[in-house]
């Protein structure tokens, strides 16, 4: 066994001082070759010392490439708006309780069932505080449970109530252009249940996976929309209804107008959405402003921990946003033990949350609104659309000086809102993320270290495993055959 050693060892050795005479790897063969031990010992600390520091070095570079070896790039800001996805529009109205559904609500069939104790009085006496659902605040707790008793007694949820009293997209519509045609509002607008109560949607594609009140709601477009208008020929152009002073039972809003939220289709209507008011008896004019977000392939083709973003592919749109609102959605159910009513992610075990749990939602809502992207694990996007918004707004007169249908029907509605959406201009802006570092400029990068300090190439790598390797081998099967 010992003599098996030593021929290895030998063998070793004599390998060793072949490579260093004929290797490429610079001073490595002054450890062989100069005169004095002291000298091959002094060459060797040298061959040694710039192996650390090219191998530290070349670490650097690698943890470089890993951490920090993406941006963010302006590609152009003349991309064309036309090649730009339009997108969603949700309008909400700024009051949950409609006079005009509530009162055949009450009085058709004697559909409702009262707990003894409590009357009629009581049901609408809760309805004025059916804010709370949406900016929760506990300061109506008594009104509200006796409204929930009720809501038990007849087995109806937060939104199949809101089905029966809140406007609907008929009672809000009057008319609507989509491309200067005229068309019919049904077929653009659906009904969603959002943070604001039952809103109308246009061009929206995430659909509810379960819901007991609109499992027979779905959007009407399954692609994406563009269009050549901008500027004053628009996009979308919808004539709203005005608010009837009886309808202001339960407002979230303190003005009378509608909410309109601009954001992309593949994204719900959360708080992220360009969010803003359009006023009663005026005529606004928004004017859009979008930012384009692609990835190179080489940064798709990395796993999502090395790009830091989540990619999107044709079975499944990921999206940033929708990641959040399913982030604050299963928060709230933790500390609450209910999902939000308006939720997307719920499935039919899951608990709605009722007004009984209004005292703690109010009591986490600061909690959960403070929550980032990182907090809840979220990638930001590969690739989406960002939109901003210029905003136009002037009394609606028009129907006095430019006659048409659309403006016809704002005379049998005094005071009516009449919104318009179009791409402000022909140009957006084009962005990708990008890699700074490659693999072929990290391996360039290797190259420079490694010759800056040792002088090789990729031939001394081959001459290594020529010498150590096949040499080295033969070599020992020589020694064993003898």
């Amino acid at each position: 066994m010992t003599l098996e050693r030593h021929k290895i060892w030998h063998s070793l050795i004599q390998v060793y001082r072949e490579f260093a005479k004929e290797s490429s790897v610079h001073g490595i063969k002054y450890t062989i070759q100069a005169k004095t031990t002291i000298e091959r010992l002094l060459w060797l600390i040298v061959v040694v010392i710039s192996l650390v520091c090219s191998g530290q070095l070349a670490n650097q570079f690698y943890e470089r490439h890993k951490s920090a070896n993406m941006r963010t790039t302006v590609v152009t800001n003349q991309f064309p708006s036309l090649k730009l996805a339009i997108p969603a529009v949700t309008l909400c109205q700024g009051h949950l309780v409609s006079a005009e559904r509530l009162r055949p609500f009450l009085t058709m069939q004697k559909r409702l069932y009262l707990p003894r104790g409590l009357t009629i009085d009581d049901f609408e006496q809760g309805l004025r505080y059916l804010r709370e659902i949406v900016y929760p605040s506990n300061h109506f707790s008594d009104e509200l449970e006796k409204l929930q008793r009720i809501l038990n007694a007849n087995r109806m949820s937060l939104p199949q109530l809101l089905e029966q009293i809140s406007p609907n997209c008929t009672d809000l519509l009057v008319t609507c252009m989509y491309e200067g045609r005229n068309e019919s509002c049904d077929k653009l607008f659906v009904p969603i249940l959002t943070s604001y109560g039952i809103c109308c949607s246009f061009n929206n594609a995430v659909q509810r996976r379960w819901q007991p009140a609109f499992t027979r709601y779905t959007p009407k477009a399954n692609r994406d929309l563009y269009s050549i208008n901008f500027g004053s020929r628009y996009i979308l152009s919808v004539l709203l209804k005005p608010y009837n002073t009886s309808d202001r039972i339960a407002s979230i809003t303190y003005g009378d107008g509608y909410k309109v939220l601009i954001h992309e289709r593949y994204t719900r209507p959360g708080p992220n959405a360009v969010e803003f008011m359009a006023g009663e008896a005026y005529e606004t004019v928004v004017g859009l402003y979008g930012t384009y977000l692609t990835s190179s392939p080489e940064v798709l083709s990395l796993s999502s921990s090395q790009r830091d973003c989540g990619a999107s592919f044709k079975s499944k749109i990921y999206r940033a946003e929708n990641c959040y609102m399913k982030c604050r959605n299963v928060a709230i159910q933790g500390l609450c033990n209910c999902m939000p009513f308006y939720s997307n992610d719920m499935d039919r075990r899951d608990t709605i949350c009722n007004l009984t749990n209004i005292p703690c939602l109010a009591r986490i809502i600061s909690e959960i609104y403070s929550k980032t992207l990182r907090d809840c694990d979220c990638l930001p996007d590969c690739e989406n659309t960002k939109y901003t918004v210029s905003i136009t707004g002037e009394p609606l007169n028009a129907a006095r000086f430019k006659p048409g249908k659309f403006y016809n029907k704002a005379r049998e509605y005094p005071n009516s809102t009449a919104l318009h959406i179009t791409f402000a201009g022909q140009a957006a802006v084009l962005e990708r993320r990008e890699l700074v570092l490659s693999w072929i400029n990290l391996v360039s990068s290797l190259g420079g270290v490694f010759s800056l300090f040792l002088g090789c190439s990729f031939i001394s790598v081959i001459e290594f495993f020529y010498f150590f390797v096949f040499q080295l081998v033969r070599k020992l099967q020589t020694r064993r055959a003898q």
